[in-house]
């Protein structure tokens, strides 16, 4: 029985933090829209937003590090379980897929910084596209998880 209740408490860690991720990344998009309408116009206000921008993405890296981690420790017990199922397999690609757009997507924030600091000159519109691009494909990414989640197939 305790080791049940251990797997539990490690599924309601991860399903916590993978929700408060996915819901920061929708607030995140939502104030990087807020960013875009500020950009050209007034430098506090987008620096302001920036700032908050970054606390975002320090409460998702925090949020995917415990998802990721009550994962794998659920993994260790039930592996026999789900490990071997093409479902979990497609979604540890998609978590593996997820890492890889973050580190992408902070990438070009360092340079947005750089350039609402004025330490080089970007193009707003270009670090725009690059950004938002990674959004969606995060959002995307979520949502493929969560389905795969919801829908298991073998």
């Amino acid at each position: 029985m305790i080791p049940h209740s251990v797997y539990l408490i490690f599924l309601i860690l991860h399903l916590t933090a993978f929700a408060l991720f996915t819901g920061t990344l929708i607030a995140n998009l939502i104030n990087s829209n807020q960013l875009w309408l500020y950009t050209e116009k007034d430098a506090a206000i987008t620096k302001a937003l920036f700032h908050t921008t970054g606390k975002y993405n320090r409460i998702m890296g925090i949020c995917l590090g415990i998802a990721l981690l009550m994962g794998i420790l659920m993994m260790a017990q039930m592996h026999k379980v789900y490990g071997a199922q093409l479902w979990m397999r497609v979604k540890i690609g998609l978590v593996v897929l997820i890492l890889v757009v973050r580190i992408l997507y902070s990438r070009n924030l360092n340079n947005l910084k750089k350039g609402i600091n004025n330490e080089i000159k970007i193009s707003f519109a270009d670090i725009r596209k690059r950004i938002s691009l990674f959004q969606l494909l995060q959002i995307l990414i979520v949502s493929a998880i969560i389905v795969l989640s919801v829908c298991r197939f073998d």
